[in-house]
């Protein structure tokens, strides 16, 4: 009897291998074919409905009582507007918004981007109800005439961008103004286009529409790697996480590269092998498990090297909601690269025309063995995330082989350097250098606190200042940036990054101490007192040439201000409000380059500085640096180790 025991489980076993099987290729027929809901015919994962509970995510479960899908965070619904799965592009609205910019009692909603992450044109729209202001204020966005108004005191409002529109530059209101005197507030997701025509036209019918437009979602990178390999995107209840099924099964990654052919053939090896039970069954078996081990080493290999062929740069899938462009087109738009704008070490800078009629700026990199295209990841996956008035748009990118070039806005005036070099006679004055000043300082802000990922920029300086034909700053040239999580600002640098003149002392020496977005701050500093000293070059002059070499730049502008005298820093005959503005950009340049990186302000507090009355500033202590005896070619070329650091903040878009 007992002899039977080990047949019975031989038996069990071949034919519960075939069973699993089809219960897997059925999760995928069932998870891959879209559903309907209200007036949306073609919903797929992360959405779902009673009976494909496998295949969303939990927390976007589809109410389809009306005619519409909608989908419920924290009691606040959205209506689903768009699913298109190829783009992929999903559009979303606020239910309770739509037609009605004054619901009764609006909350606010936390939005599960890690599963939906914002598309690169989705910023947040905030509407600020029953404010109490002294005075109708109209120039950051609009006034609303609700009707839950309960005098003539109060007052709604809604605000564009959390007010970083250039609307604002001349508000002496801040974010927390609005917070303090207004009884709630309510942010948004909107759609950019429509937050412009917003911000160019603002009326109550043009936010109605921004409202209802809603905004743009894509997948988040798990699901977009599945759907890419063939599979399709579901939810493994029992390990609470994403799964991809496959025709050969589920994975947690992507699927393999097995052929419909190949699992025919296992079913059809599989009934061989039950015949032939009573042939040689033990025989059999050492013939299937071999056969497994083979098939699973052949299938791990020819799916490493398809991953490597079809996919030569994999850091790049995150950037797929971005528009990607062949070099042929590159050459199309730049008219075979017929009218250069800029040139430096990274490449060169081409005026380009987009088949739209819009005027673009096309950088085309140098091939680089070293780097392996490290900096151009970097540049298009900084500039990817962002989306702010003081940071220049990135349009598209091309990645062909080793052609990489990158598409974004063109600025008239082009960059800062060019108003403030020795070599031009070009004149700016100090109301639009402060202006130019504090829009770099909100591009930065919004870098280090206003992404959702920190971006320390590294290389502050002139000519990565761009300047729009009304002078408006916009950061550019994001090819040393790091990313980092916003309570991990620790930074492990192996090589000095930036130019020299700019670079934060802490990124020559640890002495001074860790390397940080603070970094960034020593660099604006440089930036500012460099504005300041250029705009009287011929006092500038003056003084270089009657100090020695070893006299560090700011310090004789610190012992001026000891001394109540910043005469060699401006020119003569100016008023005094350009006075009080040149004072104020030099103590706010002084704090920023504080040896110390715990000693200089954060970029937020800055652009308060900026904002705020020359009263309000004390002067700071003097930086005390330790020069390197080196000189500054050798400095530039600088690398240490810093030992017991982890690298918080190294990029990973893959």
């Amino acid at each position: 009897m007992n002899s039977l025991f080990p047949s019975i489980r031989i038996i069990w076993f071949l034919f519960m291998i075939p069973s699993c099987v089809f219960s897997a290729n059925d999760l995928y027929k069932h998870c891959s074919q879209p559903f309907q809901c209200g007036d949306q015919r073609s919903l797929l994962y992360p959405f779902w409905i009673p009976g494909r509970e496998d295949c969303g995510h939990p927390k976007f479960k589809l109410d389809c009582n009306t005619s519409f899908a909608e989908v419920s965070f924290s009691s606040v619904k959205f209506r689903i507007l768009d699913a298109d799965y190829i783009t992929p592009k999903i559009r979303l609205a606020r239910s309770d918004f739509i037609s009605n910019v004054c619901p009764h009692a609006p909350l606010n909603v936390s939005f599960e981007d890690n599963v939906l992450p914002f598309g690169p044109n989705t910023d947040l729209l905030t509407i600020y109800y029953e404010c109490n202001f002294s005075r109708e204020v109209y120039t950051f966005g609009g006034m609303l005439g609700c009707p839950s108004d309960k005098s003539d005191h109060k007052r709604n409002y809604y605000v564009t961008r959390n007010l970083s529109s250039p609307l604002l530059q001349g508000i002496s209101s801040s974010l927390n103004d609005f917070k303090r005197f207004c009884a709630r507030n309510v942010s948004i997701p909107a759609s950019g286009p429509s937050l412009n025509t917003l911000q160019t036209s603002p009326s109550a019918e043009n936010l109605e529409k921004a409202l209802e437009n809603g905004f743009e979602l894509g997948l988040n990178q798990e699901c977009l790697m599945c759907r890419g390999s063939g599979g399709a995107c579901g939810f493994n209840q029992s390990s609470n996480g994403f799964i991809c099924y496959c025709l050969d099964g589920t994975r947690k990654g992507t699927c393999g590269s097995r052929k419909k052919g190949k699992t025919f053939l296992a079913y059809i090896v599989l009934v061989l092998l039950c015949l032939c039970l009573a042939v040689g069954v033990t025989l059999f078996l050492i013939l299937v498990l071999t056969l497994l081990v083979l098939r699973r080493k052949r299938s791990h290999d020819l799916g490493r090297e398809n991953h490597k062929t079809l996919n030569p740069q994999p850091k790049l899938k995150a950037l797929i909601p971005l528009k990607q462009y062949s070099y042929v087109q590159v050459k199309k738009i730049t008219k075979s690269f017929a009218e250069q704008v800029g040139k430096g070490g990274f490449g060169t800078v081409y005026k380009g025309t987009l088949g739209d009629g819009r005027m673009v700026a096309v950088k085309v990199l140098k091939d680089s063995k070293d780097n392996d295209g490290g900096d151009f990841i970097n540049e298009v996956a900084s500039m990817s995330q962002t989306s702010h008035v003081n940071i220049v748009t990135l349009l598209g990118f091309c990645s062909e082989g080793s052609k990489r070039a990158i598409i974004y806005e063109f600025l008239e005036n082009g960059s800062l350097d060019k108003f403030i070099s020795d070599q031009t006679s070009m004149d700016i004055d100090w109301t639009t250098l402060s202006r130019i000043a504090l829009g770099v300082a909100r591009g930065l802000e919004y870098l280090h606190h206003g992404c959702k990922t920190r971006i320390v920029h590294f290389d502050i300086k002139p000519q990565n200042v761009l300047l729009d034909d009304n002078f408006v700053p916009k950061v550019s040239d994001f090819g040393l940036a790091k990313l980092c999580e916003k309570k991990e600002s620790i930074l492990s640098m192996l090589d000095t990054r930036g130019t020299v003149g700019y670079i934060a002392p802490e990124l020559f020496s640890r002495m001074y101490g860790r390397v940080s977005h603070k970094s960034d701050v020593y660099s604006y500093g440089m930036l500012v007192l460099e504005m300041i000293g250029a705009r009287n070059k011929e006092k500038a002059a003056q003084t270089s040439a009657s100090n020695t070499s070893s006299i560090y730049f700011p310090e004789w502008i610190y012992k001026d201000l000891e001394k109540g005298d910043i005469g060699r820093l401006i020119e003569d005959g100016i008023g005094i409000e350009e006075e009080e503005l040149a004072k104020k950009m030099t103590l706010v340049g002084l704090w920023c380059i504080q040896s110390s990186p715990s000693d200089r302000p954060a970029m937020n507090r800055v652009v308060e500085m900026m904002e705020g009355n020359l009263d309000a500033l004390d002067v700071p202590p003097r930086p005390v640096f330790q020069i390197p005896s080196m000189s500054f070619e050798e400095s530039s070329t600088l690398s240490e180790d810093i030992s017991g650091s982890t690298d918080l903040c190294s990029i990973n878009v893959a």
